[in-house]
């Protein structure tokens, strides 16, 4: 008996369950995938029937954002990396304080976040948001 050679070798490489195989990797890497979840800092926004409640001006910290990039604390100048500081030391001032940050509509957006990182950093919870009236 004789054994004869195939001559007609396939030339193409099978492919038929290449899309099996690139949809279970991509399921392992959806299910194996840990994703950071950052948290923010949670504000409560007022509701519909919310009550206005009187705040005693000691209580208030007023953290203000202008159009030319400057900050002020209280109507005093201050750069955005010594707020963290201030508010640290006002909070151990006052446990009662509650952070008015206040933005010209003009000014840049990337202030606003860099205020509100700094309060952040500080643990300052107790934070009120506002615009600033021309």
């Amino acid at each position: 008996m004789k054994f004869g050679r195939r001559t007609n070798i396939p030339k193409e490489i099978p492919n038929s369950s290449l899309a099996d195989i690139a949809f279970l990797l991509l399921i392992f890497f959806m299910v194996s995938t840990v994703f950071a979840i950052e948290e923010g800092l949670l504000l409560q926004l007022p509701s519909k029937d919310g009550v206005v409640k009187k705040i005693a001006r000691k209580n208030i910290m007023r953290v203000s954002a202008y159009p030319t990039g400057s900050v002020t604390i209280d109507d005093e100048p201050v750069s955005v990396d010594r707020i963290k500081p201030r508010v640290e030391q006002a909070m151990l001032d006052n446990p009662n304080l509650i952070i008015v940050v206040e933005t010209h509509r003009e000014a840049s957006y990337g202030l606003m976040v860099d205020v509100l990182d700094e309060l952040k950093l500080a643990r300052a919870t107790r934070i009120s948001l506002k615009a600033l009236e021309d």
